[in-house]
């Protein structure tokens, strides 16, 4: 499964992060960015490809410039993916009090 939505032009996102990233990359206007709040497959469905398809179909089904999400640095395999689909580290966050820090990856979308 896969889920996520714009993000408003007044997000709480970027004020979570403890490392300094440009005032542009910070800009959102309700259309600019798409956050992903979650990717998942099943234990037993994985190395299938299916987090890879699910991915693909949400990219072409969405109209931002760019996807942004949070992944903890640990999640080293969810990581690799990421940055074989083409996202960037654009920041560290704690996404919420008492979280363990996140990296925030970027992939910017074809236009």
């Amino acid at each position: 499964m896969a889920y996520g939505h714009p993000l408003a032009a007044t997000t709480k996102w970027w004020d979570t992060l403890i490392t300094a990233v440009p005032e542009d990359l910070r800009r959102e206007d309700g259309q600019r960015t798409f956050g992903l709040f979650e990717l998942a497959v099943r234990p037993a469905w994985r190395r299938r490809h299916i987090a890879t398809r699910l991915h693909t179909a949400l990219t072409v089904a969405v109209a931002n410039e760019r996807i942004m999400l949070n992944s903890r640095p640990e999640a080293t395999a969810a990581q690799a993916a990421y940055r074989a689909w083409g996202y960037r580290y654009a920041g560290t966050n704690i996404p919420w009090n008492g979280a363990a820090p996140h990296h925030i990856l970027v992939l910017d979308l074809p236009t």
